[in-house]
């Protein structure tokens, strides 16, 4: 019996409590041969040694129980304690004649893991900052050369806008300065008077050119009744003109005597009928006066229309308008006219309305053949149709 005490006492003594990990497993140094030794004294039955399988994560009920408890180790007095590692390896190292690092059992994969992950955390948030920092420091760069090759790229359009600018300024009188005129659209007016009433000078160019006030100095020659003004570059002005057409003509009375004044349909009197080109016969106008006639002068605005029709008759069927060599004009009112038409080789006159067409100057015609072969039409003093019944008035009396 005294025996089995001693012996029971030598191997007390040689264990020793394991330090306690953070999970509060109880681990022991590994003897001589490498093997790890845990124990526990459960209700003061003997120790009983296990060794632990090294792929195993899941921790012992035993070993939870004695975290969660805090219940001192046998061997340990009362209290539990945590001793550390300084205070546990030189009995190991003592006992077993190895180094520390090769005595000290590995720490459980869990808990190893958990003390790393912080640490992982933290370096890959700090790679992350790191990256950001330099991705923005690397684009802050790109924008700060970009930004300077723009300034240059302006400075360098600007210098060549300003050089091209005062090349411009230099060199564009010269080379756009009008030599040249040329005028279309000429009959009864000569180039002469177009390049009178043009102006030039030699500070004239085609940049500088004032176009309306010359067209207007062209309108102002009555012959003229519309005119365009255009650039033709480097050095030409190009002068298109439409000219005024006579499609009648007004007797005037002047010192030197009778004079004959073209007339267009929108009833200007342009020029004298010597001063333009021969046209082919015109109707006569009689019953105007002109007081100190000036071409330009224009008939009353309600005289237009029958201008109009005249205009109309001589480029459609102008025969029947040839056939009478004088249209008078008797003015009933400020605004109202009615006309008198003197047929060529006949006495009898028609008086008609200030309007003529192509039908009521064939009727009139008819009527007139007609009268020329019956007897008596030579008291006929005219033929009225202005109503659309055509009435005979006689040098006596009227008739219908």
């Amino acid at each position: 019996m005294a025996e089995m005490s001693s012996l029971a006492k030598s191997r007390m003594e040689t264990i020793h409590p394991s330090p306690i990990t953070a999970r509060g497993e109880a681990k022991r140094s590994a003897p001589a041969n490498g093997v790890a030794i845990s124990g526990a004294a459960i209700h003061g039955a003997a120790y009983h040694g296990a060794v632990p399988v090294a792929k195993k994560e899941v921790i012992s009920y035993l070993e939870r129980s004695t975290a969660r408890r805090e219940t001192g180790i046998a061997g340990v007095s009362g209290k539990a304690a945590r001793p550390s590692a300084k205070g546990f390896l030189p009995s190991t190292q003592q006992r077993s004649g190895r180094p520390a690092s090769e005595n000290v059992q590995a720490e459980h994969p869990l808990v190893a893991r958990s003390r790393l992950k912080p640490r992982k955390l933290y370096d890959q948030k700090a790679a992350s900052i790191a990256r950001t920092i330099s991705a923005r420091e690397s684009l802050a760069e790109e924008k700060s050369k970009k930004k300077l090759s723009d300034n240059a790229k302006l400075l360098i359009a600007f210098g060549l806008l300003l050089c091209m600018g005062t090349g411009l300024y230099f060199s564009v009188p010269e080379v756009t300065r009008v030599n040249k005129v040329s005028v279309r659209g000429m009959a009864n007016i000569t180039e002469k008077e177009i390049t009178d009433a043009l102006l030039l000078t030699p500070e004239i160019n085609l940049v500088n050119a004032d176009i309306p006030a010359m067209e207007s100095r062209i309108l102002a020659n009555p012959k003229i009744a519309a005119v365009n003004v255009s650039r033709s570059f480097p050095d030409k002005l190009v002068v298109d003109l439409t000219e005024r057409k006579a499609v009648a003509c007004v007797l005037v009375n002047e010192e030197i005597g009778t004079k004959s004044i073209a007339i267009d349909e929108e009833g200007v009197a342009f020029a004298y009928m010597d001063s333009i080109a021969p046209t082919s016969k015109l109707p006569v106008l009689s019953g105007i006066r002109f007081e100190h006639f000036t071409p330009g002068q224009r008939l009353p605005e309600y005289l237009r229309p029958l201008l109009g029709d005249i205009a109309e008759l001589s480029k459609e069927e102008p025969s029947p308008l040839a056939a009478f060599s004088e249209i008078k004009i008797e003015k009933i009112s400020d605004s109202e006219a009615e006309l008198l038409l003197f047929p060529s080789g006949k006495s009898v006159p028609i008086r008609m309305p200030a309007r003529l067409t192509k039908a009521s100057l064939g009727s009139a015609l008819l009527v007139l053949d007609i009268l020329s072969g019956r007897q008596g039409a030579e008291k006929i003093e005219e033929i009225d149709f202005r109503t659309g019944t055509i009435v005979y008035r006689t040098k006596e009396a009227q008739a219908g």
